[in-house]
């Protein structure tokens, strides 16, 4: 869509070429937006996303709402056309921690530079984020703020947002010149043809099809996470492993199972909210050990199991091993250990996959636990 705005700036394209263009670019927006809702780590800022007072063009602000939101932040999606005292209110309502706007029309430069100094006057420590063409150069270069040309530069920089702050000033310049900060002139609109209203129509449907999207998100992960430890739960496992070992296709993953050591004297001697806690630090020790392609899940109880696919024996144990010292290590109050079987199988047969993974398991908890064991 950035080549598309440049081509229409130098005359390459039409109205209804651009509106055209916006239709189709929501269309493909919508198809990638469910593969964004499976980051697991959910992150506490906030995210107010909007388009200046006078701007309607938003197709980039409504991709920067998805990139931040596949990062897992809530974020909070306010469109076109966003009057100051609106902005400003919704700001203090909700307290975010990063506030991005975007401008893509040159008249807009002024109003974008008045609202920036409007919000860091009100809360010194806001982060903010700007982007669009219409943007001014001694904005994009300011210290005070993060500009991002593109989304692909946004997700770049947004790992870096969470420790690094931009608090500095923001251009004192810009009020003697260069941008005025007088009455902003709002751009006449264009008529509402055939393919605007195409575009409008698009964006629309775009919106309803992520709302059902987060739907059918919550309900999957209602039905298929544990809700303690937001580890996947038995039924997805089953689901996955199914799914990995389909046609018998070879080879199939490693399996890896875990059982917490004794747990049963942890809710005796110290009460179940310790045992919850237990619970929740071997997730974290499992998650940490795993790499993206794994697939973790409690099994049931004080049971977990893992898939790792494309892992031969040596990389397994390590991981086994990785588990084994974090919890060791990190889970003092009270003290855990926990005993992990590994089964790297040569067929795809669940039911002997699951017997030979559980062997393991036993070998390991029979040898004095606290240890990996192999079938």
């Amino acid at each position: 869509m950035r080549a598309v705005g440049e081509m229409w700036e130098r005359g390459g394209l039409s109205v209804a070429q651009e509106h055209l263009a916006t239709a189709v670019s929501y269309h493909v927006l919508t198809r990638l937006y469910t593969g964004l809702l499976h980051e697991t780590q959910r992150r506490a800022d906030t995210v107010v996303i909007a388009a200046v007072h006078g701007e309607h063009h938003v197709l980039g602000a409504r991709m920067a709402a998805d990139v931040f939101e596949g990062a897992g932040y809530v974020v909070r999606f306010l469109g076109a056309d966003v009057p100051a005292g609106s902005l400003e209110a919704f700001v203090a309502e909700h307290q975010p921690g990063i506030v991005a706007l975007s401008v893509t029309m040159p008249l807009g430069a002024g109003v974008l530079a008045r609202q920036l100094h409007a919000l860091r006057d009100r809360d010194p420590t806001l982060q903010l984020v700007i982007g669009g063409q219409g943007v001014p150069a001694v904005l994009r270069e300011s210290p005070g703020v993060i500009y991002a040309a593109d989304t692909e530069q946004l997700a770049r920089f947004i790992d870096g947002m969470r420790g690094a702050a931009r608090q500095g000033p923001l251009p004192r310049n810009i009020e003697r010149g260069g941008v005025s900060f007088g009455a902003s002139t709002k751009p006449e609109r264009d008529e509402l043809g055939l393919e605007a209203r195409m575009a409008q129509t698009t964006a629309a449907a775009a919106d309803s099809a992520r709302a059902q999207a987060r739907r059918a998100f919550l309900l999957e992960q209602i039905a298929f996470r544990d809700p303690l430890t937001e580890l996947w739960n038995r039924r997805a496992f089953e689901d996955r492993y199914q799914a990995l070992t389909a046609g018998e296709i070879l080879p199939a993953p490693t399996l890896l199972m875990l059982d917490v050591d004794h747990f049963k004297s942890v809710n005796d001697g110290f009460g179940h909210d310790a045992g919850d806690r237990a619970l929740i630090g071997v997730a974290d020790a499992i998650r940490s050990a795993l790499r993206p392609d794994d697939f973790a899940a409690r099994y049931g109880g004080d049971e977990f199991v893992a898939l790792l696919p494309d892992s031969p024996g040596e990389v397994a144990g390590e991981i086994g091993e990785r588990i084994r010292q974090h919890v060791l290590t990190s889970l003092t109050d009270p003290a855990i250990t926990v005993s992990i079987g590994i089964s790297v199988p040569d067929h795809a047969d669940r039911r002997l996959a699951a017997l030979d993974v559980d062997r393991a398991l036993y070998q390991a908890k029979e040898h004095g636990r606290n240890q990996v064991a192999f079938a």
